[in-house]
């Protein structure tokens, strides 16, 4: 399986496949996203201490999409992001909603142009809020964590019942 990976501000696209990825880190993202959507509260992100945390939000466009925030020490969200197996109203809503709420940031084509496009294979899309220009740190590692989440996600997912 591969992962298509964009972002809201720009269109940026790139695949992933799980390489690089532990299964005892997308188990321990897994737990961390379970968590975090069970008690609806932000949980640590890196370890049990860490200030910045995920925020998951809940399921209302079904429990097969994932909608999340990063979250700074300061309780500012700077990114958002939603996964999802592939296309379909609910993920369609998903998308949408992370596109519309984060700022543009490419001359070359407009947000417009972006909200309708919806991949039919499994993907990620993180948007990045303004927050990040005074949490700049987190350039270093979002990238990372958005694909850890992703996957942690993804490989949570049952298989779908044939009708």
């Amino acid at each position: 399986m591969r992962v298509e990976h964009w972002n809201a501000n720009t269109a940026y696209y790139r695949e992933s496949d799980c390489s690089g990825l532990t299964d005892s880190m997308t188990r321990a993202y897994g737990r961390l996203i379970a968590g975090a959507g069970a008690f609806e509260t932000p949980a640590p992100l890196r370890h049990r201490d860490d200030p910045w945390r995920l925020h998951v939000l809940a399921h209302e466009h079904g429990p097969r999409v994932l909608q999340a925030r990063i979250v700074a020490p300061d309780e500012q969200p700077v990114a958002v992001l939603a996964v999802a197996e592939g296309g379909g109203d609910g993920p369609r809503r998903a998308w949408r909603e992370t596109v519309a709420e984060v700022p543009w940031m490419s001359a070359e084509r407009g947000p417009s142009d972006f909200l309708d496009h919806l991949p039919d294979r499994p993907w990620v899309i993180m948007g990045l809020l303004p927050a990040l220009a005074v949490h700049g740190e987190a350039f270093d590692w979002l990238a990372e964590l958005e694909q850890c989440i992703a996957w942690a996600f993804l490989k949570s997912l049952p298989p779908r019942a044939i009708a």
